[in-house]
């Protein structure tokens, strides 16, 4: 069926959408935060918000940080978190363990490379003579990459006009308002047979809210798949999986940070930990050649 519309919380500027995977206009209520709504397609079970912020307020969040909500703005430049460099070492070490044997330069472009932690990951374990770059359009970010000598362009990825063997795109799948694009211009980025990491939730997954294991931050993020959503995106662009790892976020330690979050005013929802079935999905995708 499709649930009513939960949009008289919102200001004019937002837009009905349809399904930014399927296309279908058939919905079912799934929650509410910051005064906006997130919907589950009754077709697919992808997870958007709807009605979402019109264009140029999306554009202009993505570029400044700064998101327009229903009666206030809310910051979300955030800051650089040295851990995550180790973390995706080992990540990254792992899944493209085949890639590094090969001891051979490489190119590899990070698409919303923030403040570069990817990058500093991968510059760790490429081959000497590789070409690592990233691309961030919010300014901030990418100013403060480049600060500390790391090559980041401040744009989009339709803006990069070089070839990369590899693409990596890192919990950015929800912030990026039509996928389906997005696909089509990772392809002309990539060479033929390049290879495209993507790693993000598998919210589209889940039955309710109640059991992801932190908050939605809508509107900063936009679109909720499943892991068979992003097989179905990945495919239509003719990119055919290598691996998915999936990692669990419901451990003792997030549980802590809940916390944390609920004294900043987060909506979180507590849950036993090792519970949820939500997971981290990490992708490793190879383009048709």
């Amino acid at each position: 069926m499709i649930a009513e519309k939960l949009s008289d919380t919102v200001e004019p500027s937002v837009e009905e959408i349809a399904c930014p995977l399927c296309e279908r206009t058939e919905y079912e209520a799934w929650t509410v935060e910051n005064g906006y709504s997130a919907v589950k397609c009754s077709h697919c079970g992808l997870i958007y918000v709807n009605p979402r912020p019109a264009a140029d307020l999306i554009a202009t969040g993505v570029e400044t940080g700064v998101h327009v909500e229903v009666d206030h703005e809310r910051d979300a430049v955030a800051y650089r978190i040295g851990k995550k460099v180790k973390r995706y070492q080992r990540i990254f070490g792992a899944l493209f363990a085949d890639v590094w044997a090969r001891d051979t330069p490489i190119s590899w472009l990070d698409v919303g490379a923030g403040y570069g932690e990817i990058l500093e990951s991968v510059m760790a374990l490429a081959p000497e003579g590789s070409r690592i770059a990233g691309v961030e359009p919010m300014k901030p970010k990418a100013d403060d990459a480049r600060s500390r000598g790391l090559p980041v362009t401040n744009g989009y990825l339709a803006d990069i006009d070089e070839k990369f063997e590899y693409l990596s795109v890192v919990n950015v799948f929800s912030h990026i308002p039509d996928f389906h694009s997005f696909m089509q211009e990772a392809r002309q980025v990539l060479v033929p047979g390049g290879e495209l990491f993507v790693e993000t939730g598998n919210i589209g997954d889940l039955d309710s809210v109640k059991q992801v294991p932190t908050d939605l931050d809508l509107p900063d993020h936009l679109v909720f798949a499943g892991e068979q959503n992003m097989i179905d995106y990945l495919a239509e662009a003719g990119f055919s999986i290598v691996a998915i790892e999936r990692g669990r976020k419901d451990g003792f330690v997030n549980f802590l940070k809940n916390f944390a979050r609920k004294a900043m005013g987060r909506n979180v929802t507590f849950a036993v930990p090792y519970t949820s079935p939500y997971r981290t999905l990490r992708i490793r995708a190879k383009l048709a050649s």
